[in-house]
This record gives C-alpha cells, structure tokens and sequence, in this order.
C-alpha cells in the first residue's frame, strides 16, 4: 500500500499556533539574547544559550510554514526592542528561576497547538518542540537543584491511608472547622505561586525602567495584584503549616537603564498575566474546598481586569499586532 502523501491548506487553528509562536519567540529572542549578555555563572549560560538556540530554531520554522502558504510574516519583536549591552537588570539566580517558568509556559503552548493541529507536518513540529522544551526544563530543574535555587512543593510528612470520603462536609470551606488542603490542591497552589511570583519580580524590575509614566503606574499597579495573589496562595498552604515559596525580589539590581522597549515590556507581563487566567481556572477546577475555589474565582476576576487595561494600552500606543482574522464578508458586502 502506497503512503497516503495528502498535504492540506493550513487550518484557522494550526495558523493561530504558529503566528502566536513566532510572536512569542520573537519576544524570546530578545529577552535571552541580553540575559545571556552578562550571565557569569557557566551553567546558567549554558542553559540560556540552548533556549535561546531553540527560538531561533523556532522563528526559522515558522517563517517557513508562512511562507510556504504565502501568509504574511508577523511584525512580533525585533532588535529595536532591546539592548543587549544594556546593564544587568536581574540577578544570575532569577534569570534560571525565569526560565524554569517560560519551558512551564511554553510546554502548554505546545500542548494546546498539538491538540488542535490536523496536518501531519505541523503535527510533528509541535511534537518535536514540547521534546526540545521538555529536554530544556531537565537541564534548567537539574541546574537549579544542583544550585539550592529550586521552589520545591511542599512535603506530606504524615501517615497516609487509601480511604473513601463518607461526608459531603469535605466539599466546605466557608464556615466551621475546614479539612487540611488535599495534595492535589497543593499541587495548584504551588505552581500558581512560581507563576506569580515571576511576574513580581518582572514588574519590580521593568517599573524601574519603563521609560513612560503611564507604563510605569500599570506595572506597580501589576505588582500589587500579584503580591496579593501570593499571599492568598501562601495563606492556604500556611493554615496548614505547610512550607510557602519564597519570593526572589532581591535579584532585581538598581539599573534604571531600559534593557527592552515599553512596548516588550508591557506586552510581556499582560500575556502572563493572560495566561494566569488559564492556571486559575485549572487550580480552581481541582480544588475540592469551596473557599479555595472562591478565592481562584475572586482572583481570575481581578487578574482578568488588570490583564485588559493591559491590552488597552497596547492597543492605545499601537502596539497591539492584530492575529489573524476571518473575512467580514458583510463588511465587504457594504463596501461594494
């Protein structure tokens, strides 16, 4: 039997997950490239070097993908976007800890794009990059183990059984005596705090070099959601006297030299910020205490406004690249 050798058009799907990873790749280009830049400690460039071997891997192959379909190629970021030279705004230490979150990041892009893309090229692409992005998170875990930087999760030290919930008390939270937060709780909880925790060392560091005002007063605005997320988050580990992540704000230097244009910046921790949305609602959907599951929702509100002024502001200063669309066939009806 002949192989089926049957190549389609690009779907609206498939289209979607290669623009957004040449945006998003471009971003990293410019954000490893001047970490990278003064990174003393040997390990930690290695491990920038090879992320950074990956996007240029990876804005390569989507540029081939466009243009084999003769679509346009995305404006994304470019070198007026940083300076390399620029001083150090972060530590050797946080620059690993951002990495280790961006592989989390970028392993659910990957996922997602797999999931919804039908033609067997793109299919393998995206299967090829979660294996690269998961050989990445190996080496950046191992390094930061090795290295005594790593968040680990909390430990149940206690005796466990294998039971059956008999009450339907197990589902409260509000009121009276609560149960001890469950393991798969902790599990969100944990990665909910890394993730935030990234985003207020970002916001610390770029509120001192946003070159706009305006910049400036949204990302200490950012800041302060995110500070308050992570004590919620460490509130229900600590009710239970279990060990809370710490925070790493003292790896932002004094720099006030912009190593990134606003436009990166601003564009950087609203897409984190919109991307908390999505762990939100996982945590939210495996919490099994209805007051953890009040305080994800609470959250998700509060991140979902700050997250739209974000993209109002992008779109204000014109730097909101459009995805792509489908065609206003009434719009064209009326121009006729």
């Amino acid at each position: 039997m002949e192989p089926i050798n049957h190549q389609t058009k690009i779907n609206a799907a498939e289209y979607a997950s290669i623009w957004s990873q040449y945006i998003n790749d471009s971003l990293s280009h410019c954000v490893l490239r001047y970490l990278l830049n003064d990174t003393k400690d040997e390990n930690i460039r290695d491990l920038l070097q090879f992320a950074l071997e990956l996007s240029e891997t990876h804005l390569e192959k989507t540029k081939q993908f466009l243009n084999q379909e003769n679509l346009p190629i995305p404006i994304g970021f470019t070198d007026q976007d940083v300076t390399i030279d620029a001083p150090s705004l972060f530590t050797d230490t946080f620059k690993i800890v951002y990495l280790h979150i961006m592989a989390i990041h970028g392993l659910t892009r990957y996922a997602g794009a797999t999931s919804v893309s039908i033609r067997e090229d793109i299919r393998k692409y995206f299967i090829k990059c979660t294996s690269q992005t998961l050989d990445l998170y190996d080496r950046i875990t191992n390094v930061s183990l090795q290295k005594g930087i790593i968040n680990k999760p909390p430990s149940l030290n206690n005796q466990q059984t294998i039971d059956f919930e008999k009450k339907q008390s197990y589902l409260t939270g509000w009121f009276g005596k609560r149960r001890p937060i469950n393991a798969i709780e902790i599990s969100g909880v944990h990665l909910n705090m890394q993730k935030t925790m990234m985003k207020m060392v970002l916001e610390l560091g770029f509120s001192q070099v946003c070159q706009s005002k305006e910049l400036r007063d949204y990302m200490e605005r950012a800041r302060k959601i995110c500070i308050k997320h992570f004590d919620i988050l460490g509130s229900m580990l600590k009710e239970d006297n279990l060990h809370v992540s710490k925070s790493f704000d003292s790896e932002v230097t004094d720099s006030k030299v912009p190593p990134f244009s606003d436009k990166l910046m601003l564009f950087h921790i609203v897409t984190l910020l919109s991307a908390a949305l999505g762990y939100y609602s996982e945590a939210l959907s495996m919490s099994q205490r209805r007051d953890l599951s009040a305080d994800y929702a609470r959250m998700n509100t509060e991140i979902a406004l700050v997250a739209e002024d974000g993209i109002n502001l992008l779109i204000e200063k014109g730097w909101m690249e459009q995805p792509p669309t489908a065609a206003d066939h009434e719009g064209l009806a009326k121009d006729k």
